[in-house]
């Protein structure tokens, strides 16, 4: 079952967007372009994770899953990208990473990413995802959220998982004189849960609590949930700037390299035009903002426009050969939007 999805984060690309056409330095451009280059990869990396625990757990009564959960807690704020619960109170937190070229773990636990030169060494994914559940222990301690069975809180046993992208190398030292199992590619999670559950032993039988009630424990997690909010142009220091009307730029969709929902039959839906010449020969072709209409009359551009017709999900453009979808990630449709020729 899934119990939360992953909030939309279009207005912060859309913000950033609009930063860089106040005509920003140098400096200022360099880091916008490098926050939103994170943001939409970061966004493509919890999508693509998110995929397969949709696929697997959306329709089990055996597992919970919410994405996307930012808890403030005793001066803490932990952000953790995917929660996977299960009826033995195991609790996986997941952290998504997306590194481009790849990681290497030293067999001292050192965090290492390859820049296209050299390897450099980042901080480590599975500290700061041991501070995470930290807050989630003490949220749900302080609060006194876990089930309980005969007025005794049962045990939770937190487990702290590093999602690589599949695409991403992953180096693994041979000699680590601790597990490395917990560093895992998003794409072999599901068969890694598999066999841990295949090993349950019947002790741990009486500790399992019902449907219900797990349902009722995610959903207190869930209420936990503090969307958080940045200023952009304080951030960067346009805020005197940001003030001036401008035309926003297409926005940047991020898409996930497969597709959250199978889709559904196309349903009928206006033809576009160009907003120049009003012509109907139009191809959705990809950009530096992401995909838009080239229009094969007068060349010009034409952003996309997408909706599902529910104000607030979150919608996104998945490519298909020439096909192109429309889907939600929030209400789980799907379209076919349109077709190259």
């Amino acid at each position: 079952m899934i119990l939360k999805h992953k909030d939309n984060r279009q207005t912060d690309i859309q913000e950033l967007n609009r930063l860089l056409t106040l005509k920003p330095t140098a400096k200022q451009r360099f880091l916008i372009e490098r926050e939103l280059k994170c943001l939409v990869s970061g966004e493509r990396n919890e999508q693509n994770s998110a995929y397969y625990l949709d696929f697997s757990y959306k329709d089990s009564q055996n597992w919970a899953v919410i994405h996307d959960l930012r808890i403030e807690h005793r001066d803490r704020v932990a952000q953790i990208d995917h929660l996977l619960i299960n009826r033995f109170l195991d609790v996986y937190v997941l952290e998504s990473k997306n590194y481009y070229y790849g990681v290497k773990i030293t067999e001292e636990g050192e965090f290492l990413v390859w820049d296209g030169k050299t390897y450099q060494a980042i901080e480590s994914p599975f500290e700061q995802n041991q501070r995470h559940i930290l807050a989630l222990q003490q949220s749900i301690a302080d609060r006194n959220l876990a089930p309980k069975r005969l007025g005794f809180a049962i045990p939770i046993n937190f487990r702290n998982i590093i999602l690589v992208a599949p695409t991403s190398k992953l180096l693994k030292s041979s000699s680590a004189t601790f597990d490395l199992s917990s560093v895992i590619k998003a794409d072999a999670f599901v068969s890694m849960v598999d066999k841990i559950m295949e090993k349950k032993s019947i002790i741990e039988a009486p500790k399992i609590i019902g449907t219900d009630t797990l349902r009722e424990f995610g959903e207190k997690l869930v209420r936990l949930h503090r969307p958080g909010s940045i200023n952009y142009a304080a951030k960067f220091g346009l805020t005197e700037l940001a003030e001036v009307p401008v035309i926003s730029a297409p926005p940047i969709i991020a898409t996930p390299e497969a597709p959250v929902y199978a889709p559904a039959p196309a349903r009928a839906e206006n033809k576009p035009t160009c907003k120049s010449c009003r012509s109907e020969n139009l191809a959705i072709i990809y950009g530096k903002f992401g995909y838009y209409f080239k229009c094969g009359a007068c060349d010009g551009n034409t952003p996309l426009k997408i909706s599902c017709g529910k104000d607030g999900h979150n919608e996104r453009i998945r490519k298909d050969g020439q096909k192109f979808f429309r889907e939600c990630a929030d209400c789980g449709s799907s379209s076919l939007y349109f077709v190259n020729q």
